[in-house]
């Protein structure tokens, strides 16, 4: 058994640290590349969001790496993500490869308990003793791990808009990622956040530089994966923005456990109560996030929001309606980026160039 997973960020960090703690075989797909999104292109509908075809070209670059197992997250309606598993199964099949598949779903019920108990019944039949008894601690270290990534991620987000030369924080980030991923024990994970958070400290800054705030909302998988969102975070830091966001996995693993009273989900849920002035239910997926997101946003005093949507992402072009409304109530500038597989990386860069020039302008007149 080799298990393989999609990219998602720094997504990878965490799933490999699982597999290699519990000593379960796995292989990590080649970096999204334009080679990735071609295959995802050419098996999927062409009115399929961006998400599903990146996805789909992750799982066949692994499987050709010798991956014999799939794991993937589901999900709940409107957002198609609940049926990327079906519709995934059917064109590797027609492939002809040879796979598993194993969903962990985002609510545990006891339909999903028994759906995951027929896919993994064979599974269990390849575990050791020593990979069930490792698996706790291998889920420690990767929760460690990925709030290590996320706690550098944070910090370069601050670094980035003030460095003088563009781009050494982001090289900066990487290296301190990499010794996240390399760290073996929880004691070397912390020493390695340590080292990685001085690094990204010691990059020269002009400390007098005007900074812009700028809010990142949108459909989750486009907001936190820079090859899907042509690197959105670090094109506007290097702009002189600093860039916030919600989104980030951990977030996301504490919903789906319903950990809501946990203080890290507190801010989603002003973020729905806000929403409710627009939308008086939940219309599912992060729609009602972004737009309660960006109403808080203006009231803390940023600058503007981008808005991230795969194309024909349902819950997302249903906010990005309500965000135009949003924009004008609240005055705040609101810049909605509609991503698919076209090269549009130049596009992009000019538009928010533009964006940025406009909130640097507004701020001077106020």
């Amino acid at each position: 058994m080799k298990v393989t997973f999609p990219h998602l960020g720094t997504m990878h960090i965490f799933c490999k640290a699982i597999a290699e703690t519990s000593h379960i075989p796995y292989v990590v797909p080649p970096e999204t590349s334009r080679r990735t999104l071609t295959l995802g292109v050419q098996h999927s509908n062409e009115c399929i969001c961006l998400p599903f075809k990146i996805i789909l070209g992750n799982f066949i670059e692994a499987l050709e790496r010798g991956a014999d197992t799939i794991v993937m997250v589901g999900s709940g309606p409107p957002c198609r993500l609940g049926l990327y598993d079906l519709v995934h199964k059917v064109i590797l099949e027609d492939l002809g490869l040879p796979f598993r598949w194993l969903t962990i779903p985002p609510r545990l019920t006891s339909e999903a308990l028994w759906k995951n108990y027929e896919e993994t019944k064979e599974l269990k039949k390849e575990l050791t003793w020593k990979n069930i008894l490792l698996f706790p601690y291998g889920l420690y270290m990767g929760w460690k791990k990925m709030m290590a990534c996320e706690t550098l991620e944070k910090l370069a987000m601050k670094v980035r808009p003030k460095e003088i030369q563009k781009g050494e924080s982001q090289k900066r980030l990487k290296k301190a990622l990499d010794w996240v991923d390399k760290a073996q024990t929880p004691k070397k994970v912390e020493e390695a956040l340590k080292e990685g958070e001085k690094l990204l400290l010691n990059t020269d800054q002009d400390p007098s530089r005007a900074v812009l705030k700028i809010a990142i909302v949108g459909e989750l998988y486009t907001v936190m994966d820079p090859h899907i969102n042509r690197g959105v975070e670090q094109k506007l830091g290097e702009l002189g923005a600093e860039v916030t966001r919600s989104s980030w996995f951990s977030t996301h693993i504490l919903r789906s456990l319903r950990k809501n009273k946990a203080n890290r989900l507190s801010e989603r849920i002003q973020f729905l109560e806000a929403s409710k002035l627009y939308l008086c239910y939940d219309v599912g997926a992060e729609c009602n996030v972004s737009i309660g997101e960006a109403i808080l946003r203006s009231r803390e005093g940023y600058d503007g929001v981008v808005h991230l949507m795969p194309f024909a992402c349902m819950p997302e072009t249903t906010a990005s309606g309500i965000l135009t409304r949003v924009g004008k109530d609240w005055n705040i500038p609101i810049l909605t980026l509609l991503l698919d597989e076209q090269e549009i990386e130049g596009r992009i860069q000019t538009l928010l160039e533009a964006f940025v020039e406009m909130l640097q302008w507004k701020r001077k007149g106020s």
